[in-house]
């Protein structure tokens, strides 16, 4: 294979990775901003507002997922310019996350303490936890609307209004953030509880400038309200069949990601703590990369759609180099920002020790993460191979991660590092077999209907 000469690829490629991965930064920035400001008050504000977020990333891996199985469909009509169909599809993914957001909201305003027990047996982390789970609840119908709709419309390459949009509420949840957070201009100070608040009112924010977006802004799809109504038989089949692997896939790997919460949680508040700063270092590794896999997953299925599939393999031959030159990038940075960022934290000197050598750990693991995650989520995916990528997503982390990750911390009782370290090593086999999948034609897959056969 050869690298994709033609300048058109390179910049459509950019065109749909900068903006996504701009956004990427953005939420991956809310997130920093929560633990700084939340680490000025100590470990147990960050340790009880990191485990209590564990159902929001379960709920925006559902509907990540969602929209994702969504976007395979929607990518690949858009290269064939039936914009009808991706009318009902978007119609379709909100009206599963509407049901989804309903149920986990009422979910966890019932039970806030017995959710935070799950991943802690810590009694004042459990309590701090409840009374951000409280608040923060009310915002996943917000979240789980705006985001399904917006990521969609990424693939039909209207990527610039999601920016502006959770651009702005970066802003917004900052702000009020650091109102409730510390109790300024008059307002109570209420420590971990103001920050989920904070969030609570940039997630409202997020809903009325998507809302303004779709109705009065966006005149390509053109999708209104009153789709929501409209049922597709034989559509809502196609997504289910085709977005189902990729909503399991997400589910069952935020699970077992959340099982890796509670792995650590039951070590001690230390290991807690140090692994929250790291992540928010490693999920500031990956913007980039997870714009590069959105629009990987853009480009081969619109390539697709359009009848074009002679370009495919050499696209994604093109894309896994980039991929692997960006894992070289990403390791290095993480080495070389660890005492900066480490700075910032009012911690203590064990945890800021165990946190330094961690993000060793979590360097060799971006590596791997960068070169596999664009063709596993873009390539694959966007060929309409979502089983698959499910099938080896999923074993690799069962099989081998998470029984790793539990003998070394309960069985051996080995260190924290040791632990992390295991729980990471399903990146490197999934690598392995990625590259071997692309090297044939099995997931190259046109799922497309006629408009006539979908009417």
């Amino acid at each position: 294979m050869k690298l994709v000469r033609e300048k058109s690829f390179y910049k459509t490629l950019l065109a749909i990775t900068l903006p996504i991965a701009l956004q990427n930064l953005i939420s991956t920035g809310v997130n920093m901003m929560d633990t700084i400001m939340l680490g000025q008050l100590g470990d147990l504000a960050i340790s009880a507002s990191s485990l209590a977020n564990q159902p929001f990333f379960i709920f925006t891996l559902l509907t990540g997922g969602l929209a994702a199985g969504a976007s395979v469909l929607t990518a690949q009509y858009w290269g064939r310019g039936d914009r009808e169909s991706i009318r009902r599809v978007i119609a379709i993914v909100m009206r599963f996350a509407f049901v989804i957001g309903l149920a986990i909201t009422i979910g966890v305003l019932c039970f806030p303490e017995q959710v935070m027990r799950i991943f802690t047996n810590e009694t004042d982390v459990i309590y701090e936890g409840a009374r951000y789970l409280r608040y923060v609840a009310f915002s996943y119908f917000f979240y789980g609307m705006t985001n399904t709709f917006l990521q969609v419309m990424r693939s039909v390459e209207r990527v610039i209004m999601s920016l502006v949009i959770f651009g702005s509420s970066f802003f917004i949840n900052v702000f009020f953030n650091y109102i409730f957070i510390f109790g300024q201009f008059g307002a109570p100070e209420m420590g971990v509880a103001g920050a989920a608040i904070g969030t609570l009112i940039a997630r409202g924010c997020e809903f009325v400038m998507a809302l303004v977006y779709m109705l009065a802004i966006e005149k390509e799809i053109k999708f209104r309200p009153a789709y929501l109504l409209r049922f597709d038989r034989t559509l809502t089949a196609d997504f289910v069949r085709h977005s189902m692997p990729v909503v399991v896939n997400e589910l069952l790997w935020g699970m077992g990601t959340s099982i890796h919460a509670v792995i650590l949680g039951h070590i001690n508040k230390m290991v807690v703590t140090a692994n929250s700063i790291c992540m928010v270092l490693q999920q500031l590794s990956m913007v980039l990369i997870l714009g590069i896999a959105s629009s990987a997953g853009v480009m081969i299925g619109k390539t697709i759609g359009a009848g074009e599939e002679h370009k495919v393999r050499q696209y994604a031959y093109t894309i896994q180099v980039l991929s692997i030159g960006m894992g070289v990038i990403m390791a290095a940075v993480l080495v070389l920002v660890r005492d900066p960022v480490l700075s910032i934290y009012k911690i203590e000197a064990e945890t800021a020790q165990l946190t330094n050598v961690l993000m060793l750990v979590y360097a060799v693991a971006a590596f791997f993460q960068c070169s596999i995650i664009p063709p596993i989520m873009g390539t694959l995916r966007g060929g309409g191979d979502g089983k698959f990528v499910m099938v080896v997503d999923l074993s690799t982390m069962y099989l081998i991660a998470i029984p790793l990750g539990l003998a070394a911390a309960f069985w051996l009782k080995l260190s924290p590092i040791v632990v992390i370290a295991c729980l990471k090593s399903d990146e490197l086999v999934k690598m392995g077999i990625t590259l071997w999948r692309q090297k044939g034609n099995k997931w190259i897959k046109n799922l497309t209907r006629d408009r006539a056969m979908t009417a």
